[in-house]
């Protein structure tokens, strides 16, 4: 049987991060599975567009005017201490890309609207933050503006803010209604959603649930571990406290484990781990700890003890993930961290089954055209 049609992905794809990555791949994978040829758009988040430079400057000053003074320090650190094994890490990304994501023939820039829109018989926007403003720049590309509107497809889009500024409002609420198959992440992005559309929409589990876990079995079977011994595999994307920091350390050592810091650059030894290394450090972990979405979701699928710093004030991602798991934190006696405690794994594996389920009944249907993907 042929393939229905060649299918464009729009995700951020800049080789930095793990977790993209992996929803990348499990994205196309999935899509491949019901029948279409998925390829990724190579492509990078333009600049701002001029005429929002001194509205966004008016909005950051007016609500987060330390967040900006902070935002400009830790860019200055980062020009004058990038991690000396950062570019290692980069090129082990970079390599499982290419070895497992099938990219577009040319940068998304590099060709004109009319080339996307007659390649694709439809195009998926998702998963990640690729409607963060603060990563995207609040780009029309992001929302599939190439296209014509009935084949637009949002599939678990996330926002990975708590509400949208003003100053962009208007181009966010014209950009979401122009695709009629639109499901996110987070109850916090469908609350988004209905707020500037009126629109009541679906959410739909991170394209990494759509892949089995005999699949993710299958992907790092020549995969390389870590170490031999026990070791809690840490893995923070924001900075922790100090207190946070003893904790986890105290907390290691009272278990008899070793540590691996796998986003620590500053050091060789983990560097060179791509992402489906990554996963298997995951599996054979006897403790994670945490403060990445898809880091948490892989401790799930592989039933793994779990600890979460929160990361972002009122971020709503990791509630999403437990809650349609039916997993609790309990906090400890240090702010901002929570053990996840009491876990029926029969009950996760069910509930995470139901919902991998119920996503690709909505991918296949916004696939296919059909009507109820309106949501």
């Amino acid at each position: 049987m042929g393939s229905k049609g060649r299918v464009g992905i729009v995700t951020i794809n800049d080789d930095e991060n793990y977790g993209n990555r992996l929803q990348n791949f499990a994205l196309q994978q999935a899509v491949r599975a019901l029948g279409w040829e998925p390829e990724t758009l190579r492509n990078r988040p333009a600049p701002w567009p001029p005429e929002l430079f001194w509205p966004r400057m008016r909005h950051d000053l007016a609500t987060r005017p330390m967040d900006l003074l902070r935002r400009a320090a830790v860019r200055m650190r980062r020009g004058a201490r990038r991690p000396e094994f950062a570019p290692r890490r980069r090129a082990a990304i970079e390599q499982f890309t290419r070895e497992r994501v099938v990219g577009s023939p040319e940068e998304f820039d590099a060709a004109p609207a009319e080339y996307w829109s007659t390649r694709y018989e439809r195009a998926i926007v998702g998963s990640d933050q690729v409607w963060n403003p603060v990563y995207r720049r609040a780009n029309a590309a992001d929302f599939l503006a190439f296209m014509d509107p009935d084949r637009r497809i949002a599939y678990a889009a996330s926002f990975g803010v708590q509400s949208i500024p003003g100053f962009l409002r208007t181009r966010y609420a014209a950009w979401l209604d122009g695709i009629p198959a639109l499901s996110v992440r987070e109850e916090q992005g469908a609350r988004i959603v209905a707020e500037l559309t009126g629109r009541a929409v679906p959410v739909v589990a991170d394209p990494t649930v759509l892949v089995s876990r005999e699949q993710w079995d299958d992907l790092i079977r020549t995969s390389s571990a870590p170490v031999d011994d026990p070791y809690a595999l840490q893995f923070f994307l924001g900075t922790p406290t100090t207190q946070q920091v003893q904790w986890v350390r105290t907390t290691v050592m009272q278990e008899d484990l070793c540590v691996v810091d796998a986003n620590d650059l500053h050091t060789e030894r983990w560097c060179d781990l791509g992402p489906a290394d990554f996963v298997l450090a995951i599996r054979n972990a006897s403790l994670v700890i945490t403060d990445s979405f898809h880091v948490a979701s892989f401790a799930v699928v592989y039933h793994r003890p779990l600890v979460l710093r929160e990361r972002f004030a009122h971020d709503d991602r990791m509630g999403t993930l437990l809650r349609g798991v039916g997993l609790r934190t309990r906090p400890v006696r240090v702010p901002g961290i929570g053990r996840v405690i009491d876990a029926d794994w029969v009950e996760v594996d069910a509930r995470r089954e139901r919902d991998r389920a119920d996503s690709l009944r909505f991918l296949a249907d916004a696939l296919d055209g059909r009507s109820a993907a309106r949501g």
